[in-house]
């Protein structure tokens, strides 16, 4: 095990045992606004070093097992670790029916936006410092599989939109939510929706989701500096440790993030920020090796895969888990966020398989106009 990994799983049991075998949390939770948020970055900074961790190892799974089953693995992370965070803070803070709203739009905005940006940017640049000449056509560009893309993207695209704007304009309660028997439709269509589509992923339609044939020749030209591959029982091992330390981390922040907020007085969507930035950490870390290698619809599979899951698995989760407790969950996004979303869904829908660092310029100057209002 090389001595990165192992002092980075060390610190994060250190950590969580901490906080479960001793008082320290609810002695934070007690404490002035400057020690709770503290603490807040303190825990993020280990969530962050464990989710590099998994990213590493998800990676090697990915290497090893080949497309999409390896992203499908970080994918199910995601999930996990987000589902964590809500359910910690639904049920031991204070009420806050827009908090799984919020976290939802913020997995979107980092993932379509930020992550994606960024990711797009790395892979075309690498691809155009290789040729070491000016483009003298588009074959030149670095190419995603539009195919594979342009699914994720309408089911993406309708599963937020019936989830998070939708219920605005249905009239159905006083506030922007379903009624019971709606929420019970929504639920059922998301979670089929999303288990048909993982059925035909890694059956019928599993070329879509894998490298487009010029970006797979074009990786065939450049190979990795170590060509040699994982051992996969030894990253299989290492990525379910790290994982579960996150998790477990990760769900005891959720009132400590909530406490955090209330005492400095922030937006209650900064809620949702620190959620979505949290629960992508692995995949945008594992989105930009993959791009920086030329990888383009790995990266995408892995940002795609996440949004995907969160809106189609976090939505029945939440409003199972509202129920339960007696809390209301608000889906329905302010109206700024609306237009932002729509944006953003039309900004990221492919016209073309080839991309370029223009392209993911757009979507950066979007993410940080995002942010500006966030923390504005």
């Amino acid at each position: 095990m090389p001595s990165a990994t192992l002092l980075s799983l060390l610190l994060g049991a250190a950590v969580l045992a901490a906080l479960k075998l001793s008082a320290i949390l609810a002695w934070l939770i007690t404490q002035p606004a400057a020690a709770v948020l503290t603490g807040v970055i303190l825990l993020s900074s280990v969530v962050l070093l464990l989710a590099t961790r998994v990213a590493q190892h998800a990676d090697e799974l990915a290497v090893k097992l080949g497309e999409p089953y390896g992203t499908l693995i970080l994918t199910g992370s995601a999930i996990v670790v987000e589902l964590a965070l809500i359910t910690s803070t639904m049920t031991t803070g204070e009420q806050n029916p827009t908090l799984a709203r919020d976290s939802m739009f913020a997995v979107l905005m980092i993932a379509l936006t930020g992550v994606k940006g960024i990711t797009i940017f790395l892979a075309a640049q690498e691809q155009e410092r290789q040729l070491d000449a000016p483009l003298s056509s588009a074959q030149d560009l670095a190419s995603m599989n539009l195919s594979g893309s342009s699914t994720y993207l309408s089911l993406i695209s309708a599963v937020s939109v019936l989830a998070l704007i939708t219920p605005n304009f249905a009239g159905l309660t006083g506030e922007a939510n379903y009624s019971a028997p709606v929420n019970v439709v929504l639920s059922l269509v998301a979670v089929g929706l999303y288990a048909v589509f993982l059925s035909y992923q890694t059956g019928a339609y599993r070329s879509l989701f894998t490298e487009s044939a010029d970006q797979a020749q074009w990786i065939n030209n450049h190979p990795p500096e170590d060509p040699s591959g994982p051992q996969l029982w030894p990253a299989v091992g290492l990525l379910a440790t790290g994982l579960l330390l996150l998790v477990l981390i990760t769900e005891s922040m959720g009132q400590l993030i909530e406490t955090s907020i209330t005492d400095l007085h922030l937006p209650s969507s900064m809620g949702g920020v620190l959620v979505g930035l949290l629960v992508l950490a692995p995949e945008a870390l594992n989105a930009f090796q993959a791009a920086s290698r030329g990888e383009v619809q790995r990266s995408l599979n892995t940002l795609y895969g996440s949004a995907l899951s969160t809106l189609c698995l976090t939505v029945p989760a939440v409003l199972l888990i509202g129920t339960l407790i007696h809390t209301d969950v608000i889906l329905g996004l302010d109206p700024l966020e609306m237009v932002l979303l729509g944006l953003t869904l039309f900004l990221v829908r492919p016209t073309s398989g080839r991309v370029t660092r223009l392209d993911g310029l757009v979507l950066l100057v979007i993410f940080l106009f995002w942010i500006a209002l966030q923390v504005g």
